[in-house]
């Protein structure tokens, strides 16, 4: 549109000049001095103009072609990688050797993104090292080292590439992450706690995990309370929590196990009237499990009561109801064979309820939420897999 209105205001000037041709313009400098007729100069302003325009435009269309032929080769390269990607989760050998040689037709000696291909396709602690030696796959090459010396279970050279990590890119999401990880494996739980708010930060946990992680990092630290506070469906900080509260200890306890109907709090809260009588400690066992008296765990906190309170018929028939309701355990079989040898003196027939109890399996305790094996109690990581937060309470 500019360039039109010019146009026009240009030749409405020339058509006035031309009305007007005894008009000229003189210029005078260093020495010289031209005129020129006005008419003569404006077509020459003109042409000036629109020749500048023209000689434009074969620099445009080569511009244009350049830009095409960039978009072919970035085609190219996405193409290659697509391909790439697909061989090496099919584990195509035979295919990941043919796109090795292709990988030096589509990139230049200069650019040094083919490590990242090379990396890919062929992960080993060379190539990584040649990739965190280059500013452009920095970041890649020092992750591979890091994974290759977790592999091999190098926690001081883990150590030593993420504080590079963090010294060059200290925001990035993976570094944070492995910070927090080697962190909890070297149990360095204030540091740890730190870094989790980053993590909540950054959006890298969601909030439900945050707060497990958070009360299973106070645990760690001996703030027991601040951890039931913000997990009560942890025995062991419930259970934890009452230890350093002796004044609170019975409602702490009655709380968590509403919630969480654990043998290990059932042990604590019963603890706590270990020098009553036996009619306090049935009173105390039954307001325990008041909230569920039929529940799997109720009836054999009941029988455990009765038990070591040695009311064995009671003890009997609160069996006898949890095997009519839940499958047999091994819990079950081996309070059972105690009632027949102690109350009954029936050795034969507790034999049977022994053998029975090594042919059945626990239905309550610690487990991985990730790898499923079993621990004897709580703990910030798994024995078994290491992932941090995942052991919960079946």
């Amino acid at each position: 549109m500019l360039k039109l209105i010019i146009f026009i205001v240009s030749l409405i000037l020339i058509g006035f000049l031309i009305v007007h041709d005894n008009w000229m313009m003189t210029f005078s400098g260093f020495g010289y001095e031209i005129t020129i007729s006005t008419i003569l100069f404006g077509a020459l302003v003109i042409l000036l103009f629109y020749g500048v325009h023209l000689v434009k435009k074969p620099f445009m269309w080569l511009s244009g072609v350049r830009s095409k032929m960039n978009v072919s080769y970035y085609a190219k390269r996405e193409a290659y990688l697509a391909r790439v990607l697909h061989a090496v989760l099919a584990n195509d050998t035979d295919n990941i050797q043919s796109l090795m040689k292709q990988k030096k037709s589509l990139f230049s000696k200069q650019d040094k993104k083919h490590l990242l291909v090379a990396g890919l396709i062929a992960p080993h602690t060379d190539i990584f090292e040649e990739m965190s030696k280059n500013p452009e796959t920095e970041l890649a090459g020092l992750r591979g080292l890091y994974l290759e010396a977790q592999k091999k279970g190098d926690v001081k050279e883990q150590d030593k590439i993420l504080q590079k990590a963090i010294e060059n890119y200290p925001h990035v999401h993976w570094v944070i992450q492995a910070q927090f990880d080697l962190q909890i494996l070297q149990n360095d739980w204030e540091e740890a706690l730190k870094t989790l708010d980053i993590l909540k930060k950054h959006q890298l946990i969601t909030k439900e995990a945050y707060t497990k992680g958070k009360a299973g990092l106070l645990f760690k630290t001996g703030h027991y309370a601040e951890a039931y506070a913000l997990d009560k469906t942890n025995p062991q900080f419930a259970i934890s929590a009452a230890q350093v509260n002796p004044k609170k200890a019975a409602d702490i306890l009655l709380d968590s196990w509403r919630i969480t109907p654990a043998k290990e709090v059932y042990t604590a809260y019963m603890d706590l009237f270990k020098n009553e009588t036996a009619v306090k400690q049935m009173k105390a066992v039954k307001k325990l499990i008041s909230n569920n008296p039929t529940g799997r765990q109720a009836l054999l906190a009941l029988a455990d009561t009765a038990i070591r309170l040695e009311l064995w018929q009671e003890a009997k028939e609160t069996l006898q109801v949890y095997m009519a309701s839940y499958p047999l355990t091994k819990e079950v079989a081996e309070l059972m064979a105690t009632v027949i040898r102690e109350g009954w003196h029936h050795p034969e027939e507790a034999r049977e309820w022994e053998q029975k109890a090594t042919e059945s399996e626990d239905n309550s305790g610690w487990l991985c939420g990730k790898c499923g094996q079993k621990t004897y109690e709580w703990q910030v990581t798994c024995p078994h897999c290491q992932t941090f937060d995942s052991i919960l309470y079946r």
